[in-house]
């Protein structure tokens, strides 16, 4: 697109240019037309004067011409008075017309209207001389002439008048001859411009077609190397045209179908190739339905028995194409062979049928669980109340008579059964987060540490503890196991720093390279021997005695369980006599607005 546009302004600029290199020498020698033309013109307009200015001067000079004839003794007679008073009848028609010739000009107005007077005086004076002559005073005739002459010189007005127009013609042309020299730098200047002009049309031409062939010689590369991908393409793929006769195959089409691709016989139709395979009238009709009404053939399944005499299920499409070269369209067809997906289809169809059989079984074995969970909850409370309820009897029953001795079994029995009754509630609890439902929703963990923290505060108050907890995010989990979590994890590093003068307990999270959330619980509590880490989150599995530290050995198997179900995992780290740190992992859930400290 913006190479389309940068060629329309590119063209845009060369017609520009062949504009103004043809139009600026044609207004140019129009230019030198019109000043040679106004040139002409002044110099006849300059002539047209001067002979004017002359024709004044000979009316005059002959008027006065017979002045002098009679004054030397001639006789009046018409000729010579008609000659004498030709000027007052002349003149001033000659004298508006002389006007009219200079109107342009307010000088020569004046010095015309100068002229006018010394004519009117000469004329005045003419007269007082003819009569004068009439009257026999030839030699006052002679005295008014010769004053006209002195007191009205009308050779100068002329010699004026004439230099003026000479002066003001003269700067006509200099003028001319500046604009035929500017007429000139400019057609030279323009010449220049179309040379430059051909010269940059040359190599612009040059340079397209140069484009051109590179652009043709990659459109060939390209063309070729399309083709040579279609080729090494693995999938079928052939063209067809409108009656469904090959156009061209590629190699793998060939080699499923035993196409002869050095066959001279060309547009083969597709029904006769492979011995049949696409001898199937429906899929015709399909192929025939796209490339006439411009539809599309989407994965339509076919069995088909190739050359290699094997039956194969495959998957065919086609979709009408346009050919550029040619007016008629083509079909384009390609073959998936899925005859090892339809297989493992089959197999997977198998395995769900024998999965569904394993499930049917789990679904069995939960059954019996639960009913062993209903067993454990009622059958076994009831013995167990029996026993403390006849051990509280038996005590009571006594009275002052019982011993020492039998104080101690009775308590034994006692402590016994209630201990026995909490772990049936813990194998209880431990067996429904195996089984629960997830509600799965955004946790604040932060939250549920401060939680946590307050609630086994409670059951250390003559103890002083450090507590340092880092910024912890917002997750997705089942908020009420979380808190279970949380629960045991902080309650056992309180109940193992019980022996420290003070105990430091830190929660922490960091990211781990993969982005799920890691939190850490450290203490400085009794810690454990490594070698037994594994037996850690075992279901009433211990390394410490009771008489150390209370429990059931529940609590970190309940907390393995419910990360199990989060899709996490749990670890531990410790060393006996130096504290321990439990680890536990969440997949990462970066919601909008959660709390992420540094994360």
């Amino acid at each position: 697109m913006i190479a389309r546009i940068g060629w329309r302004w590119r063209l845009v600029g060369l017609l520009a240019a062949v504009v103004v290199s043809v139009a600026l020498p044609y207004f140019v020698t129009r230019s030198s037309s019109d000043q040679a033309l106004n040139s002409r013109d002044w110099v006849a307009h300059t002539a047209d004067i001067k002979a004017t200015i002359y024709r004044l001067d000979a009316i005059l000079r002959s008027s006065e011409a017979a002045a002098y004839t009679l004054i030397s003794g001639g006789t009046l007679d018409a000729d010579l008075d008609r000659r004498i008073h030709l000027p007052e009848t002349l003149l001033p028609g000659v004298l508006d017309e002389l006007r009219g010739m200079v109107r342009d000009n307010p000088e020569q107005i004046a010095r015309i209207g100068g002229m006018e007077t010394v004519i009117n005086g000469r004329i005045r004076l003419t007269n007082d001389a003819l009569a004068k002559i009439k009257a026999g005073d030839r030699s006052g005739a002679f005295a008014d002439m010769e004053d006209a002459r002195h007191m009205f010189p009308f050779r100068d007005r002329v010699v004026e008048i004439l230099g003026a127009e000479t002066r003001l013609l003269d700067a006509r042309r200099a003028d001319a001859r500046g604009t035929a020299t500017d007429n000139r730098v400019v057609l030279g200047v323009a010449a220049l411009a179309q040379i430059a002009l051909l010269v940059i049309v040359v190599v612009v031409s040059e340079r397209q077609i140069a484009i051109r062939l590179a652009a043709e010689s990659r459109i060939a590369d390209a063309v070729k190397r399309s083709q040579l991908i279609v080729q090494a393409v693995r999938e079928p793929i052939a063209m067809l045209d409108t009656q469904l006769r090959t156009l061209l195959v590629n190699a793998a089409f060939a080699e499923l179908y035993g196409y002869d691709t050095e066959d001279e016989e060309a547009h083969m139709p597709l029904k006769s190739i492979g011995n049949g395979a696409w001898d199937d009238p429906a899929l015709l009709q399909r192929l025939a339905d796209v490339i006439a009404r411009d539809r599309e053939l989407w994965d339509y399944e076919l069995t088909q028995r190739t050359v290699d005499g094997i039956d194969r299920f495959v998957v065919i499409n086609a979709r009408r194409i346009e050919q550029p070269d040619t007016e008629g369209p083509a079909l384009l067809v390609t073959v998936s062979d899925i005859t090892a997906r339809a297989l493992v289809e089959q197999k997977v169809t198998e395995l769900n049928r024998q999965l569904e059989g394993k499930v049917g079984q789990v679904s069995d074995v939960n059954r019996e669980l639960e009913a062993f969970s209903y067993s454990v909850s009622h059958d076994l409370r009831a013995p167990l109340r029996h026993i403390s309820g006849f051990a509280g009897k038996l005590e009571s029953h006594l009275g002052d008579q019982a011993d020492e001795r039998v104080r101690h079994y009775i308590d034994v029995i006692s402590n016994s059964s209630r201990r026995m009754a909490q772990l049936i509630d813990d194998l209880l609890v431990f067996s429904r987060l195996g089984r629960g439902a997830l509600r799965l929703q955004p946790v604040d963990m932060q939250s549920l540490v401060e939680e946590a923290r307050a609630l086994v505060e409670t059951d250390a108050r003559d103890r002083h503890i450090e507590w340092k907890i880092a910024p912890l995010p917002i997750v997705i989990g089942d908020e009420n196991m979380l808190r279970t979590v949380w629960q045991n994890l902080l309650g056992n590093a309180v109940k193992y720093t019980g022996n420290r003068e003070i105990g430091h307990i830190e929660v922490s999270m960091e990211r781990s390279p993969v982005g799920d959330y890691e939190f850490t619980v450290r203490d400085n509590g009794a810690g454990f021997d490594m070698q037994y880490a594994s037996k850690l989150f075992g279901v009433f599995q211990r390394l410490h005695r009771a008489s150390e530290f209370p429990g059931n050995g529940i609590g970190l198997a309940n907390v393995r369980r419910i990360i199990a179900r989060h899709g996490g995992r749990t670890w531990a780290e410790g060393e006996t006599d130096r504290g321990a740190v439990f680890n536990f992992s969440l997949p990462a859930s970066d919601l909008p607005g959660a709390r992420m400290g540094d994360v």
